[in-house]
């Protein structure tokens, strides 16, 4: 096999073929390349959305809960949180399952009601943790002060674009709600705010401050379940560790991955449809080439016989078109990773998509670029292959006769 030699025949077939065909096969495959980076990184972008949301609204990056045998943690402990290295913040919480009641008429009539997930939150430490605070859509986030406000997800106010419209109270801010929580304590509360998070689950819950519910619940310092925020995402069970060593030897401690749920199963099922999809590419990228190289076969017939006439080996031969296959595989990749990362990438990352899971944008990884140059090129190596191998392996007269 002369290496030399198929790389002066490839360079010529490129040279002095048809430059529409040319233009057009390199066209196909920078699409083939566009196509197989943009679907892994749409798909990965939705993932990260996804894991955002949780981390940014309901999560943060790990949850401490008291032990089965106990109803509350003592959160006197929160300063020394704070105090670890990376640690951003944390914030405590109290949970209750509350009754909440609308009576728009104050009539006793046709009162809606329905239950709900209700937290306290001290607001100046949940600006560190969570971003609730940013996700206002109508009226005003909580201060400490707001002993009688209450701040709601707009599946419980309805309105505002909100999926479960049917079981919402149909409430806007400046009205008065009646709650009554699970010891049997009723209290009204003005709607101060309405938030919108993009996940329903989160958009269904309720909060008052911490002062508010200490008084409901009559106890202090306690949390039913205290949230930490750092500075990255990575790296939880190094600050787990560290906060076991802070004393909190009983708690149930996780990390926002593990609390998930069908969320997580939701991010699995968008990976492997990313293959899948990315398969389906690979392989369509494949036949282009087996087509395009399968043609050229064909048409070079005659040539390929004198060249075997002449001395010329198998293995030159076919070299020769792979290596014509590999050219258009290469430039593909080239103009398509220039595309993907100069004029796509930028334009989501400036326009991302308006997802329900949250705002989108392409996540272009090394990762998937790697495994898009290799798939393409392996594509371009096997669909070059075989057409080559099936005519070079003909005899003289056959070929000369073709």
């Amino acid at each position: 096999m002369n290496v030399k030699t198929a790389f002066f025949l490839a360079f010529n077939s490129i040279k002095r073929g048809n430059k529409g065909t040319l233009l057009m096969t390199i066209l196909i495959m920078t699409l083939a390349y566009v196509n197989l980076v943009f679907v892994s990184s749409i798909f990965g972008g939705i993932v990260e959305a996804i894991n955002q949301q949780a981390i940014d609204y309901q999560y943060a990056n790990i949850v401490i809960e008291p032990s089965p045998d106990d109803r509350y943690i003592d959160n006197k402990a929160m300063g020394m949180i704070k105090s670890i290295p990376g640690v951003v913040g944390s914030s405590a919480h109290y949970i209750d399952k509350s009754v909440i009641e609308y009576d728009a008429f104050n009539d006793g009539k046709d009162i809606k009601r329905g239950q709900w997930a209700l937290k306290s939150i001290n607001p100046i430490d949940e600006k560190n943790v969570t971003k609730i605070h940013d996700a206002i859509i109508e009226g005003s986030y909580l201060e400490e002060r707001d002993t009688n406000k209450i701040l709601i997800g707009k599946e419980v106010s309805g309105g505002h674009g909100g999926n479960l419209e049917y079981l919402s109270l149909g409430v806007s801010v400046g009205d008065k709600i009646n709650v009554t929580f699970a010891n049997g304590i009723r209290r009204l509360y003005e709607v101060k705010g309405i938030f919108s998070t993009k996940s329903t689950a989160m958009d269904q819950t309720v909060f008052i401050t911490e002062k508010e519910m200490e008084s409901v619940l009559k106890v202090r310092n306690q949390a039913s379940e205290i949230l930490v925020k750092t500075q990255v995402v990575g790296g939880e069970d190094w600050y787990i560790e560290e906060i076991r060593s802070l004393g909190f030897k009983k708690e149930d401690i996780k990390k926002w991955s593990e609390l998930m749920g069908f969320t997580s199963g939701a991010s699995s099922s968008f990976d492997m449809i990313s293959i899948i999809l990315g398969v389906i590419g690979t392989v369509v990228a494949g036949i282009t080439i087996f087509i395009i190289i399968f043609v050229s076969v064909v048409n070079k017939r005659k040539q390929i016989g004198i060249l075997k006439a002449i001395g010329m080996t198998r293995g030159t031969i076919v070299l020769h078109f792979v290596i014509q296959a590999l050219f258009y595989g290469l430039v593909g990749i080239i103009i398509g990773a220039a595309t993907i990362l100069f004029i796509i990438r930028p334009y989501f990352l400036s326009n991302p998509l308006d997802f329900p899971v949250g705002w989108v944008s392409l996540k272009v990884t090394f990762d998937v670029i790697k495994t898009s140059n290799l798939s393409l090129m392996a594509a371009a190596l096997i669909g070059g292959f075989f057409p080559a191998y099936r005519g070079a392996k003909e005899s003289i007269l056959t070929s000369l006769w073709g």
